[in-house]
Formats: structure tokens, C-alpha cells, sequence
């Protein structure tokens, strides 16, 4: 198993009734109540330039909802910080609810209609609920997510047979529904989900040859996760030792999410009346 020893990462604080993320290159641990959070994003270019990976996460007035949403941008000009904003606006807005469909619906119409403007992004949504250990998915278009069950200490992709086709077409444009993906899941603790941008996909094998979801898999079952904190990381070198213009030519986003057995405070659940009236904070960076 590959083992590396993390270097310049944040612990960073996502308290409750908080939007944070952005673009650009960071590295960040967050701990939630059941679950441990993290991500590491690596920016190549200048999202003016055409685009970047755009990462956000947010917690809700008490803490038990956790979201977080990763898309990769194309686009033209200083169309990327628009559309950036205009997302982090309806994380905020929908900071609270359980339910994703709303934020997912409102993000995919914001989607269609940058598209008309030359603009293309995938994005991956997620919902995770403390309480009931629950997580709602939402892809369309970025790679499936890596699952692993520490029950069965195995990794699998994570995705399901899309439903109502029909509809999946009208609102989110799709040309392939393999490429969508809407679906909850249940999780135990010490299970974890692994979500990255097309740019880990599209890295290239020694001998050249693009690796794809498969060499990706397998690169990820190789590596320990009894150190969860360092996987990331471990990845991410791996891929850049395998061939010199992996993650050296486009932005990478990977975030990692464990599941744990940490409550909700007393506090949080205490002040959550107060906080959902002061309204959320934004901690964004949106260059």
C-alpha cells in the first residue's frame, strides 16, 4: 500500500450556517458532526483564461447538513466568476434544506443557460444528513465517485441506472444518461466516498495511455485507507510520479469524505434558531 506524508494542510473551520470553497489551489481538512472532510484542489490556469474546477462546501444552522458541490468549468472570458458566484448564491440560499432537488434543479438550469453562452461544466452534488447517515448524489457528467465499505474494506464506483430518461434530457441536456446520476445511498461509519475532477481520469499511464475510471479504481484500491488522512495526497503524487504531464496541464479538484461517529453539540443544536435568521456566511474565494 502507498503511504505519503501530508505536507501544508489546513485544519481548517466550517462552523455552522457556512459557505466555503472557491477556486484555486488549496489543501483543507474539515471536521463535521459524522464526517471528516477532505480536499485538495491544484489550479494550472487562470479561471479568466477558460475556467476552473469550482469546489464548495456548506454546513446548516445546527450542523447536520452537510453539502458539497464540485464542478469543472469551460468557459470563455470572465464567464466562470459569474456562474461561480451565481452557485455559491444558491448554496447559501439552500444552506438548509435536507432535500437536494431544489439546489440541483436551480444549478442545472444555471448550467443550460451558461452553455448557451459557450460555456460547459459537469458538476457532482452532495447531501449528506448526520443523523440518518444519508447521502444524496447528483452527477451530471463528472466522473462517479469511488465508494469504500470499511465493513467489506473494498472500494467499488459508486453509481446506479438512471430513472426517467425523459426528464433527465429536458433538464440537464445530457447527451449520454450514463453521464447523469441521482441517488441515495446509506453509510456507515468509517466508510468513505472519494470524488475528483475529469482531470484524474484523464491522466496518462506510464506508457501513455489515458487511465480512465478502471486505472483510476485500481490506483485507489492500492493505497491505505487506514490513513485516510493521507490518501489524497498519496493519490495525487502517485499520479504525478507515473507521468509528467499528469495534473501539470488542467485543474484538479479531489475531495474526500469519512464517515464518523461525532454528534451534533448540544450548542449547535441550542443557537441553530438564532443562526437561521442571521442567515448564512460566506467564506469563498472565487478568484
Amino acid at each position: 500500500m502507498t503511504t505519503v506524508t501530508l505536507t501544508n494542510e489546513n485544519e481548517s473551520s466550517l462552523e455552522c450556517m457556512e459557505v466555503w470553497g472557491g477556486n484555486g489551489s488549496r489543501k483543507n481538512h474539515f471536521v463535521r458532526p459524522g464526517l471528516d472532510v477532505w480536499i485538495h484542489s491544484q489550479a494550472v490556469s487562470s479561471s479568466a483564461a477558460g475556467g476552473s474546477d469550482l469546489y464548495l462546501l456548506s454546513s446548516c444552522s445546527s450542523g447536520r447538513i452537510t453539502r458539497m458541490m464540485v464542478a469543472d468549468v469551460c468557459s470563455q472570458g470572465s464567464h466562470f466568476a459569474e456562474l461561480a458566484e451565481e452557485i455559491r448564491e444558491l448554496m447559501k440560499r439552500n444552506i438548509n434544506t435536507i432535500r437536494q432537488t431544489r439546489v440541483v434543479r436551480e444549478i442545472s438550469r444555471r448550467l443550460v443557460e451558461s452553455s448557451r453562452h459557450g460555456c460547459i461544466a459537469t458538476a457532482l452534488i452532495g447531501t449528506y444528513f448526520a443523523p440518518t447517515r444519508k447521502l444524496v448524489l447528483c452527477n451530471t457528467g463528472n466522473p462517479p465517485p469511488l465508494l469504500y465499505r470499511a465493513a467489506h474494506q473494498e472500494w467499488s464506483v459508486l453509481k446506479q441506472v438512471p430513472q426517467n430518461t425523459t426528464e433527465i434530457h429536458k433538464s440537464f441536456m445530457v447527451s449520454d444518461f450514463e453521464e447523469y446520476q441521482c441517488f441515495e445511498t446509506q453509510l456507515d461509519v468509517g466508510d468513505m466516498l472519494l470524488s475528483f475532477s475529469n482531470a484524474l481520469t484523464e491522466c496518462f499511464s506510464k506508457d501513455g495511455r489515458i487511465i480512465g475510471m478502471q486505472g483510476l479504481e485500481e490506483r485507489v484500491r492500492h493505497l491505505d485507507p487506514r490513513r485516510p488522512g493521507e490518501l489524497v495526497a498519496a493519490l495525487t503524487e502517485e499520479l504525478k510520479q507515473e507521468h509528467p504531464d499528469n495534473l501539470a496541464i488542467d485543474d484538479s479538484t479531489v475531495l474526500l469524505w469519512q464517515v464518523t461517529k461525532t454528534s451534533v453539540p448540544w450548542r449547535d443544536n441550542l443557537l441553530a434558531p438564532l443562526r437561521y435568521f442571521q442567515g448564512a456566511t460566506d467564506k469563498t474565494n472565487i478568484e
